[in-house]
């Protein structure tokens, strides 16, 4: 069956392992990457690949990433045509469809394209017993998942059956299952029997133990409150010994050919539309160049920076007698993709063996994992040319080491050490503060601008508000961000490992991930550290004692839900609110769509702080991309926009209750902040619309000056 699905999406919200509700209707589950229509040997899938994003493909422990193929249908005038007909993996799942006439059930399969048709007989009334005219079933509502990410057919047979079903199974034929309702609006109206044919071909309920009808009703089989255990689960399948059997059809895990191998994990009964069903992992990253020489002219620079530029040369050193590019491999670099460039080949060559040789063990993961470990067991931490020596063995390659030593060098003291941190969020932090260090400088000036363009500007030419409050304005006309699928859970949101996570959508290990990347343009903001400082140093006590109840309400939150808790600072929430306010005046003033503005929050305390917001468009789509969000940014237009903003976030349409709240918004998690002040959609928010607080940002009644921006009027 075809079903549309955009490109974005196939990563998040319908991800691997997601169950998508298709117009028909019919539910499906997205199949694992062992069936994604992509073979890295064939060199027509090329163009999905995304190998330029080192940085985040070290993160992941990945090569590379892969985008979700589009579908082209064959051209009618026929020609060379690539890819055609690719489509995404999609399962029929629930199995189970009931019949919307006499409710009789039947078992689909994975593959089915339709679903099963019924013809009866129908139970109760005046025609029971009687053929009805063909009519086509529709999936159950039920599923049943387990903390471990595993899914699979709500149990209807134990269930009916109290957890003792003698071996009575279904067969379509004989025997089947049947659903009828009341009516009512409770689950306690929904019932399940098991019915057989008797010897003279009647329909009978089935009968076991002591005489006991075979039918139960659908109550109890869902939440179930557990005060001692302070979580919400549901026990009823536990009470008749039935535990996840580790079925996964994401990678047809529980079939005949892959039988499951038994999990034993309590089962959640939970509807297939469930938010708790599916939570995907995204992890998101902003290119950063990794070539830094003002002594290179911009067409040089971004020839170097270009994916398939830069994979020609490489591979032309590997295949070289002395591992360096040569003249005649920059004259078919150039002729073969930039025939059009005025770069003379000697200056390319001699450029690609100053900046590329070096990526060339950098992007090996043997050879990175080499030289890391090397790093770390070395008394002064530097690399030595021994270690590089071994690693360009390693590949065969005739390399000098000498000749790479010192940009190895130079790459680790920048970058550190690759490792991946026990806490995910102490990894982000780290992760973020690479950006963060980008954008606090210029890039005006021996940085390749392909993919981003950083044009810092003299905070003095702002109005005296913009300079009081913030270090630095940096106007991005192009950035691109690549957000890659690392995995999913169930249930909870953590809980999982990486390599849990992977297990359930991919069998074995594989050396790419899928992701997509999207391109727009941002206005970065840095504020002043040192009037953080004052702030936190004048108003520090009040600010913890206002957050203490969003800190409680997110503590009981992740315990709920399995998480680790988060340290909330008035850094955090101040960076935070005044995003979502700043992006409402910006959608506003500009037109943008709500969701097409996105958040990206820069904040660390300690030795190397961060205090900065990014705000981009990177919508997939042409939307925000001809420089109207960075025309906003311009010193004659900036300050007028933050003045705005603030001076309509002072006083909310749903003030005083809104100012005066203890708790609002997904789990109490917000204090002064709803729909008519700071809230934005959730797909351009990085926390769920949670951790808000305009007191923070401009004071309360009762302490109008507890505000990081204050100033502006009185209560």
């Amino acid at each position: 069956m075809s079903r549309p699905v955009r490109k974005s999406q196939a990563i998040a919200p319908f991800g691997p392992g997601a169950m998508v509700d298709f117009p028909g209707p019919v539910s499906l589950i997205h199949a694992g990457l062992d069936a994604w229509p992509f073979d890295e040997n064939n060199p027509d899938h090329r163009e999905f690949i995304i190998d330029d994003e080192k940085r985040l493909a070290r993160r992941l422990g990945v090569d590379f990433f892969v985008q979700p193929p589009d579908f082209r249908r064959p051209n009618r005038h026929g020609g060379q045509q690539r890819n055609i007909n690719l489509k995404l993996p999609f399962l029929r799942f629930p199995l189970w469809h009931v019949c919307p006439r006499c409710g009789r059930m039947h078992l689909g399969r994975y593959h089915d394209k339709d679903a099963p048709i019924c013809e009866g007989p129908i139970s109760t009334g005046s025609d029971a017993g009687k053929m009805h005219p063909k009519r086509k079933t529709f999936q159950v509502r039920f599923v049943a998942a387990c903390a471990k990410g595993h899914i699979q057919d709500f149990p209807w047979v134990e269930w009916i059956f109290n957890g003792n079903s003698m071996d009575w199974k279904p067969d379509g034929i004989d025997r089947w299952l049947r659903m009828t309702s009341s009516g009512s609006a409770s689950l306690a109206g929904v019932s399940v029997q098991a019915e057989e044919k008797d010897k003279d071909g009647k329909v009978q309920v089935v009968r076991f133990g002591a005489n006991q009808l075979a039918k139960r009703s659908l109550a109890g089989a869902f939440v179930h409150n557990d005060p001692q255990a302070g979580e919400e689960w549901s026990k009823a399948l536990s009470e008749i010994n039935v535990s996840c059997s580790g079925i996964n059809p994401v990678l047809a895990v529980g079939t005949d050919l892959r039988p499951a191998a038994g999990c034993g994990h309590p089962l959640h009964v939970v509807l297939k539309s469930a938010t708790n069903l599916y939570f995907p992992s995204v992890v998101s990253s902003i290119y950063i160049p990794d070539i830094d020489d003002k002594s290179l002219t911009q067409e040089v620079l971004d020839l170097l920076d270009d994916r398939d530029v830069k994979n020609r040369l490489r591979e032309s050193a590997l295949d070289s007698d002395n591992g360096l590019v040569s003249h005649r491999a920059a004259v078919n670099a150039l002729a073969k993709y930039y025939p059009e460039s005025i770069v003379e080949p000697a200056t390319l060559a001699k450029a690609a063996n100053r900046h590329l040789l070096h990526g060339i063990l950098l992007d090996n993961r043997t050879t990175r994992a080499f030289l890391d470990q090397c790093i770390k067991s070395a008394s002064d931490r530097q690399l030595s040319l021994d270690a590089v020596a071994a690693a360009v063995k390693s590949l065969n390659w005739n390399a000098d080491p000498t000749f790479i030593l010192d940009a190895l060098r130079s790459h680790f003291s920048g970058n550190g050490v690759e490792v991946r941190a026990a806490n995910p969020d102490d990894e982000e932090v780290g992760y973020r503060q690479q950006e963060f260090s980008v954008f606090s400088r210029d890039l005006q000036v021996g940085y390749p601008k392909t993919d981003l363009d950083i044009r810092g500007t003299d905070i003095t030419k702002y109005d005296t508000f913009v300079q009081s409050a913030f270090s630095r304005v940096a106007l991005l006309n192009k950035l691109r961000e690549t957000r890659a699928f690392e995995g999913f859970s169930r249930i909870y949101s953590t809980g999982l490992t990486p390599d849990e996570k992977r297990a359930l959508f991919m069998a074995g290990h594989k050396k790419w991930l899928p992701a997509i990347v999207v391109r727009g343009e941002g206005i970065f903001v840095q504020f002043s550290e040192s009037r953080l400082q004052q702030w936190l140093e004048r108003h520090g006590m009040e600010l913890d004692g206002r957050l203490s109840l969003m800190r409680k309400n997110m503590d009981t939150l992740a315990e709920r839900r399995h998480r680790e808790q988060r340290l909330i600072t008035p850094r955090f929430v101040l960076l935070h609110t005044f995003a979502h306010l700043l992006i409402n005046q910006l959608v506003q003033d500009c037109g943008y769509g709500s969701a097409s503005l996105r958040e990206r929050i820069y904040s660390a305390e300690g030795e190397n702080p961060m205090a900065g917001i990014l705000i981009y468009t990177a919508a997939g789509d042409s939307e925000g991309t001809m420089g109207g969000l960075v025309r906003m940014g311009q010193p004659d237009r900036l300050g007028s926009v933050i003045q705005r903003a603030m001076e309509k976030s002072r006083w909310c349409s749903s003030d005083p209750v809104c100012i005066e709240s203890r708790g609002q918004g997904s789990d109490s998690c917000n204090l002064a902040a709803c729909h008519s002040c700071a809230l934005l959609p959730e797909t351009s928010c990085e926390e769920q619309n949670r951790l808000l607080d305009r007191g923070v940002v401009l004071g309360t009644i009762e302490n109008p000056a507890i505000g990081f921006f204050s100033g502006f009027g009185q209560w």
